[in-house]
């Protein structure tokens, strides 16, 4: 059985929506040669599934009548000082999410700037296909039809992740769905204009804990050469503030608890992009 497990990034992290991945390019064969390996990556594909892309976040607070605002973004003009594969990797997954959420608000303009920006970042990491002269031309020629930037997105990102995949660059997967994660988790946060226990998105942000439980077990997956040791101990950290939750029995959660992962948060999302 072949292990297409850098395919369901499209699904997990920096994807936009469900896409048609029947002609995929299958991985390198040595990925299967050693049972050891095989199996941890196995076990990496079971973390992956478990974690929904952004899209479907963004989806909810849309429809929750949340306002885009694009200060919520990351600037597009941060792009070039990620000189690093792990800064690179994690923006990659922040800048596709800012992507998803310009997308689903409908912002056309926005989601041209971010889709170029995100080819940038793709390209710094070798992803050329997928974010060709040619894409860009179709984004371009459909700046007023959202629907069509959606798919042209889909089809941009299918063929990218195919060509990670043959690349054997699976250690950066981690990364990227954090980036990705983070930055979904902190629009959801600053999508709040007051506090309350009974708002639907606050509710939504609490639901965050088990996709955040799923993403360490991601990491350890990865074995202990590919963890970055100061980004996984800090999404422990914040886990510590969502298990919190579980001791509550009037209300999901307090406005103190709500503060404090917010501040966690925001905390981790400034270093990355930093």
């Amino acid at each position: 059985m072949k292990i297409n497990y850098l395919k369901l990034l499209l699904f997990s992290s920096i994807s936009l929506a469900m896409c048609s991945c029947n002609n995929t390019t299958p991985p390198s064969e040595n990925i299967l040669e050693d049972s050891t390996e095989t199996k941890e990556v196995s076990e990496l594909q079971k973390s992956i599934v478990k974690i929904p892309s952004p899209i479907e976040l963004f989806s909810f607070i849309y429809d929750a009548n949340a306002k885009f605002n694009k200060e919520n973004l990351n600037s597009i003009d941060k792009v070039s000082k990620y000189n690093t594969k792990q800064k690179q990797a994690l923006n990659l997954g922040i800048y596709a999410s800012d992507l998803g959420y310009c997308t689903v608000f409908k912002h056309n303009k926005e989601t041209f700037s971010y889709f170029s920006v995100t080819k940038k970042m793709a390209d710094n990491l070798g992803l050329t296909e997928g974010f060709d002269k040619k894409i860009v031309n179709r984004i371009d020629q459909n700046m007023s039809n959202s629907d069509s930037l959606y798919q042209i997105s889909n089809d941009s990102y299918s063929t990218a992740i195919s060509f990670l995949e043959q690349q054997g660059q699976g250690n950066l997967l981690p990364l990227m769905i954090t980036g990705s994660w983070i930055e979904s988790v902190n629009i959801a946060i600053k999508s709040v204009d007051k506090f309350d226990a009974n708002n639907e998105i606050v509710i939504r942000i609490t639901d965050q804990a088990l996709l955040l439980e799923n993403i360490l077990e991601m990491y350890k997956s990865m074995g202990e050469d590919t963890k970055e040791a100061d980004i996984y101990n800090k999404l422990l950290n914040l886990q510590q503030s969502f298990d919190k939750l579980y001791d509550n029995t009037d209300q999901i959660i307090t406005k103190r608890q709500f503060d404090e992962i917010s501040s966690k948060v925001k905390a981790i999302r400034a270093q990355l992009i930093s």
